[in-house]
């Protein structure tokens, strides 16, 4: 049986582990696919970042352009229609310098525009130039000069509203927070960098910021700030979260089958215990049955085959040794029959007012001839009644006496102090016997356990503080054992008052 049970226990501890290394990897390698998606989705937004405060810094360049272009005092622009060309040919003069000019085509212009004409066609002409200035200078970084004036304008707005991080980063966490990123980043500018990604990293940055993203462009102009990438910290937190119910799932798995597997091996060692009380308890039931059996079968057979009928002294003496003996099986019998009555709660309590003093010294002098070692016992109290059952707090008290004789030396000495506190009748019971070791304090009230020693010397079935625990129950009341090895025990009982 003891070589079973570790084979299961090793089989059972087995079968967690590998659960635990199968979800162990398997939720590993989920993170690491997550983690990666991550990087993709930074990688994405990033770039996405990037080209938005690209086109804040268009929009401010694309306006001032446009209103420098409608200032009469600075530029003169007019059309006109080349048939040498067929095509609308507008002109634009910088006023600040005659020579300063550019002529250019520009078809679907149907209406004609004069120098100093700022009504709807020049507006439309001028919204067509700096679209055209946008998409082909601004967007492509850098600049054609339509005149050289028109050129430096240009040319000292984008050095004004330059690449920026300050710029870029409100705009970069407002595209995060939509895909419901929320992980702490930093910008990384370098003036040599690598679009390929294929830069190597110094360890004290990787693990600071595990997750970079691909460099791109600045176009920097002001500074030597030309690749830009964005770092994050660990993302461990946001990983965890979209991994969501697949986590919690996994977790709940490996709990589960870890408790199912300790409750099985928890289930199946009480069984083996309970196995070896049962069978410590039949040996010893069956050394106490056998022993009124034997001494009855032998005064009989005495009566039977020796013609001791006709000795009146010794047929008397005879039948006295069988009646006691049988009144002891009977006594046993009831134990056992008692015992599971006691188990299911079945037994009668009846709680009546009785006087404490009264049912003690009673219990008492029973104990002041016919015990097999001398006894001296201690009582005080000063509580005249307590409202219980006054039989079952009978037995209550003395089954705590006859463990209290049992589990001594020879002289045997017990203190009974009685106190009233919380409301409640408290009597403590202390004796100057062997005492428990701590391994053993746990099984104390458990059925048929009785605590290691030599058994057969000191009888018993181990039901006593079985009993005592069922009863105080049934009052709704407390036992409490307190007990040091070699020492003595007191065991200290809880009756509502």
């Amino acid at each position: 049986m003891k070589k079973s049970t570790s084979w299961l226990l090793i089989l059972c501890i087995s079968a967690i582990a590998g659960v635990f290394l199968l979800q162990f990897f398997w939720i590993r390698n989920y993170y690491y696919v997550n983690k990666a998606t991550f990087e993709k989705e930074v990688n994405l937004v990033f770039e996405d970042a990037l080209g938005k405060e690209l086109n804040v810094r268009c929009d401010t360049i694309e306006n001032n352009v446009f209103h420098l272009l409608l200032d009469t005092n600075e530029f003169s622009l007019s059309n006109v229609y080349d048939d040498h060309r067929h095509a609308m040919m507008v002109h634009i003069i910088n006023k600040r310098g005659k020579k300063d000019d550019f002529m250019f085509s520009m078809n679907d212009l149907l209406n004609e525009v004069k120098e100093n004409d700022n009504g709807p066609a020049k507006i439309y002409l001028v919204k067509r130039l700096v679209s055209s200035i946008r998409a082909e200078d601004l967007m492509k970084h850098m600049v054609w000069y339509q005149t050289q004036r028109l050129g430096d304008f240009i040319q000292a707005q984008e050095h004004k509203y330059d690449f920026d991080t300050a710029r870029l980063r409100p705009i970069f966490t407002k595209l995060l927070s939509q895909k419901d990123i929320h992980v702490s980043f930093a910008f990384y500018t370098r003036n040599n960098d690598s679009t390929y990604n294929n830069t190597n990293f110094n360890e004290g940055l990787i693990s600071k910021y595990p997750v970079i993203t691909r460099a791109h462009l600045t176009y920097k102009l002001k500074k030597n700030e030309h690749y830009v990438r964005a770092m994050f910290t660990n993302p461990f937190s946001y990983i965890i979260t979209k991994m969501g119910l697949m986590f919690g799932a996994s977790l709940l798995l490996i709990v589960v089958v870890a408790f199912s597997l300790f409750y099985l091996l928890r289930s199946l060692l009480t069984e083996k215990k309970l196995s070896l009380i049962k069978n410590d308890f039949i040996s010893n039931i069956t050394h106490e049955l056998k022993t009124p059996i034997a001494t009855v079968s032998a005064a009989v057979e005495s009566l039977s085959d020796f013609d001791v009928l006709s000795d009146t002294e010794k047929t008397k003496r005879y039948l006295s040794h069988s009646k006691k003996e049988l009144q002891r099986l009977s006594g046993l019998v009831d134990t056992i029959l008692t015992s599971s009555l006691y188990e299911n709660q079945q037994f009668d309590c009846n709680p009546e007012p009785f006087n404490i003093d009264e049912v003690m010294q009673g219990l008492l002098n029973n104990y002041k001839f016919g015990t097999p070692k001398p006894v001296i016992i201690n009582y005080h109290n000063t509580t005249p009644t307590l409202k219980a059952d006054k039989q079952l707090f009978a037995q209550v008290i003395a089954n705590i006496i006859d463990n209290a004789i049992k589990y001594s030396s020879d002289d045997v000495t017990i203190d009974i102090r009685c106190t009233l506190s919380n409301n409640f009748f408290v009597i403590a019971i202390k004796d100057n016997g062997i005492g428990i070791q701590k391994k053993d304090m746990p099984y104390l009230f458990e059925k048929f356990y009785r605590v290691p020693t030599n058994k057969h010397l000191i009888k018993g079935h181990g039901l006593g503080l079985n009993y005592v625990k069922s009863i105080m129950e049934r009052h709704k009341g407390w036992v409490r054992v307190e007990s040091e090895f070699g020492e003595g025990t007191t065991i200290t009982l809880g009756w509502p008052v």
